[in-house]
């Protein structure tokens, strides 16, 4: 092997040759360069050209080996006899890093078709599409394009969509990500064409792994109604507002209000100002359509 070693850690998994995936999970060194998987045991060598790879599943344990692990990454992959899948068991730091070097590996510097910014809030813009290329650092999607550099954190996408239109073009497997612009405060919405549809969905993989995490502990929130209109009066005003008059209360009850959703991880305080954090954005996207675009406050006591 002569490329450079990105990961190399110990632990189980488990080789799905087809079929029912009948067997045990084997022990062994997980190891990643830039350009493949290797699953090494005593008695086995298992490589994973990355150019193979069409999916990698964070989280969900497959029903075949469900009843040896509790959590998984799967990654799905092209042979000449079909596609097959190697399941890694899922535990640690090291596995968490492992996930974040592999999508580097595998999505970095390709090429794609972006519309920068869509839309902005409820508008549209016109902008024209431009072929650039996508960088991985961490949790954050950069896009590098002759006409300029565009970037998000994955715990800023708030809504991700596919379409076939990019432009003109209508024949193009698109990614349509709605996402927090952390200078501005507003949402924006980018078009995101990888040049082949294999990384359409490794990219469309990437981003829901923050989206998901957040939108499970978002659905295990219960909110009042002043809770809910503390979180949509913030997007709306931009923390610029009297919440007393707002929820027709008192100072102390207020100051409950605010506490609470704070305790909740829906909004962040910053010297005499308010915004919302990535889940509080989420709550207010999911349940009014857009708020600059004709939303009101009475929504959210629907």
């Amino acid at each position: 092997m002569t490329e450079d070693v990105v990961a190399d850690f110990t632990g189980r998994f488990f080789f799905n040759r087809g079929g029912t995936g009948d067997g045990t999970p084997f022990t062994g060194r997980i190891i990643t360069t830039e350009k493949r998987v290797v699953l090494v045991t005593e008695d086995e060598k298992k490589t994973i050209p990355l150019s193979r790879v069409v999916d990698v599943n964070v989280g969900t344990v497959p029903s075949h080996v469900r009843q040896f692990f509790d959590d998984t990454v799967t990654i799905g992959y092209k042979t000449d006899e079909g596609t097959r899948s190697a399941v890694i068991e899922s535990r640690g730091e090291s596995v968490e890093e492992f996930v974040s070097l592999l999508f580097r590996c595998l999505l970095d510097g390709r090429k794609a078709a972006v519309r920068h910014p869509a839309r902005v809030g409820g508008r549209v813009k016109d902008t024209s599409v431009v072929p650039g290329k996508i960088g991985i650092d961490d949790r954050r999607i950069e896009v590098r394009s002759k006409a300029g550099t565009f970037s998000f954190d994955v715990e800023t996408v708030m809504e991700i969509d596919r379409t076939n239109k990019i432009g003109e073009s209508d024949d193009r497997v698109t990614l349509v990500v709605k996402h927090i612009d952390r200078g501005s405060g507003l949402t924006q919405t980018s078009l995101i064409a990888p040049s082949k549809s294999q990384y359409v969905n490794l990219l469309a993989r990437f981003l829901r792994l923050e989206f998901d995490e957040l939108r499970e502990e978002v659905a295990d929130l219960e909110l009042s109604n002043p809770e809910k209109r503390v979180l949509v009066g913030i997007h709306a005003t931009g923390g610029d507002i009297d919440f007393t008059n707002m929820l027709d209360g008192d100072p102390t009850y207020v100051t409950n209000v605010l506490n609470s959703v704070q305790k909740k991880g829906l909004i962040v305080e910053n010297g005499n100002e308010m915004s919302l954090t990535a889940k509080g954005r989420i709550i207010v996207s999911e349940r009014i359509e857009d708020v600059n675009a004709g939303g009101t406050l009475d929504q959210l006591d629907r």
